[in-house]
């Protein structure tokens, strides 16, 4: 009989409860900052990171998870009499952290053979994009689904699931050194807001709005043009310090303008925040298959 573990990183900023009902492993993302370190997920939440973040003149650093973190994690669930282990992780474009976790996979095969089948994916993207297909998976061995049926759910979805990401302040964006100090004067004169594309891998500026009540606009017209059946599926609100009245307003359009089934608001981590700075804003769906 099969007995599988679900891991994944913090940065798929999946909520404590769900991690607690379904028994997900979440191994930390560190941060370091002013000497501190910090563990994402354990250490500070969504909301107190985005205040470090905006009165902190020293933007935290980000550490991928060691290959000896990850060997650990298998040889516990291995332990514990575990026969199959699925971990889904953050975008290796962007972190060394699947790599790390691949290679430590072949450490435990070195030590331990065929003990326990392990299957890694890369996520391809950041924060409940792929956090919501973990526990999705939780949810297919909890109600017994086979370890080769959840794999293959957790290929599709992710083959799937894209966004698309608006910055209100270009602020973060120049302290970060991600965009120089003359394109952000520039960009912030001309009020210009970008959105960027989370695909495949990618985080690519796709278009710039000019004003913030541009920017849901702008971003609503994006989902619009790639969405597939959108009254099939619940769209997923990713949000940092944003105003509430804009994360509403976007809820109700992608509400009643494209016609998801639902959506569902969920905070975005440290980790992705640290990129993106807190007045960040995503909407993340399902769209076409990648070739």
């Amino acid at each position: 009989m099969e007995k599988i573990h679900i891991m994944t990183d913090s940065s798929a900023d999946i909520p404590q409860a769900l991690v607690e009902k379904h028994g997900i492993e979440i191994i930390p993302i560190t941060l370091t900052h002013e000497g501190r370190t910090i563990r994402e997920y354990y250490d500070i939440t969504p909301e107190e990171y985005c205040k470090l973040l905006e009165t902190s003149r020293e933007i935290p650093t980000t550490a991928m998870i060691t290959p000896t973190v990850f060997l650990d994690s298998y040889r516990r669930a291995a332990e514990r009499g575990c026969t199959h282990y699925l971990g889904v992780l953050i975008n290796a474009n962007g972190s060394g952290t699947y790599q790390a976790a691949c290679l430590a996979r072949d450490m435990f095969r070195e030590e331990a053979g065929e003990a326990m089948q392990i299957v890694l994916f890369d996520s391809a993207t950041y924060t409940y994009i792929y956090g919501h297909i973990v526990v999705m998976a939780a949810q297919l061995r909890d109600q017994g689904d086979s370890f080769d049926a959840i794999c293959g759910v957790v290929k599709s979805r992710l083959n799937r699931v894209e966004a698309f990401l608006g910055v209100y302040s270009l602020t973060h964006l120049k302290k970060s050194g991600r965009i120089s100090g003359g394109a952000a004067f520039v960009g912030e004169a001309l009020g210009l807001k970008p959105i960027s594309h989370v695909y495949g891998g990618a985080v690519k500026v796709c278009d710039k709005v000019r004003g913030e009540k541009a920017l849901v606009s702008g971003m609503i017209r994006k989902v619009s043009g790639r969405v597939v059946q959108p009254e099939k599926q619940t769209a997923l609100l990713l949000y940092g310090d944003v105003p509430a009245a804009r994360i509403d307003e976007m809820e109700k359009r992608l509400r009643t303008e494209i016609g998801f089934k639902d959506v569902l608001r969920s905070p975005i981590g440290p980790s992705v925040l640290t990129n993106t700075g807190p007045q960040a804003l995503a909407v993340a769906f399902y769209g076409q298959p990648r070739s």
